[in-house]
């Protein structure tokens, strides 16, 4: 069988496999009983790692849109995950924060998402491992 363009195509490839570590992330994230997904995860930990942030700042950071961003929020915010607090001398701005209840689901689930990801590149070296990020960090770096 030939091998398409697709086969041959660094973007093919790094898609395939974000969404196979999607697809197992959610499988694994699910057997915890948390219903959240990586994207929201991810705006967790972000928060947790820089404190709060408006949304502006946070949509820069995660690489979305901010409308992406407002929806991704909102659902964090419903679950008491987050919570939006106004910015004194401006009523239309609010900083996202994290709250306990967000906190205490990071605990929980990155490790999930660590075992993954360790099952995920046993079958590398470091040395792979140290060259693929280096590769995928000049490629963001040079289409940022």
């Amino acid at each position: 069988m030939k091998k398409s363009l697709r086969d041959k195509s660094i973007e093919a490839q790094m898609a395939i496999a974000l969404q196979l570590m999607k697809r197992k992330n959610h499988q694994a994230i699910a057997k915890t009983g948390n219903k959240i997904t990586m994207e929201q995860l991810v705006v967790l930990e972000i928060l947790k790692t820089n404190g709060d942030m408006n949304m502006t700042e946070l949509s820069k950071t995660v690489w979305k849109q901010n409308a992406n961003i407002t929806r991704i929020v909102d659902k964090l915010e419903k679950q008491e995950l987050v919570e939006r607090k106004p910015v004194q001398g401006d009523r239309r701005a609010n900083l996202v924060s994290i709250t306990s209840k967000g906190e205490s689901l990071i605990k929980e689930v990155i490790p999930v998402v660590m075992e993954v990801y360790k099952d995920a590149t046993s079958i590398i070296t470091k040395e792979e491992e140290a060259i693929t990020l280096n590769v995928l960090q000049k490629i963001i770096s040079h289409l940022a």
